[in-house]
């Protein structure tokens, strides 16, 4: 992988709650906008945008199951700004709502279902 692109995913992975801007994250590898939004999905395979979503998703699959904080919690926790769009974009992720997802776990005692790729 391109270690720009690297460098990207590795900043992406950290500050994945308040995200730097494309053009901040073009500046940060010495970029254009245009031509890392290219590269990324060329690379990631998926956008900017959509990397930052699924890392956030992702975070909140384990809070769920490590923790008993409310949903609504985590949703905002993890930098999404409105509960609802963050169970409509989980349920497409994993097949289930969060609290589906979270009983599912409790009442099984084992791994959780992955998320859909």
């Amino acid at each position: 992988m391109d270690r720009r692109i690297r460098r990207v995913r590795t900043v992406l992975d950290e500050q994945y709650r308040d995200p730097p801007s494309i053009h901040e994250l073009a500046a940060m590898v010495g970029l254009s906008e245009s031509r890392l939004a290219h590269l990324f999905r060329e690379e990631a395979g998926k956008s900017i945008r959509s990397y930052v979503v699924d890392r956030r998703l992702y975070m909140a699959s384990l809070l769920i199951l490590q923790t008993h904080e409310r949903i609504s919690q985590i949703a905002y926790g993890v930098g999404f700004n409105d509960v609802s769009n963050f169970n409509h974009s989980f349920k497409k992720s994993f097949g289930m709502s969060p609290g589906q997802y979270r009983e599912s776990h409790d009442r099984n005692g084992g791994p959780a279902p992955e998320p859909k790729a």
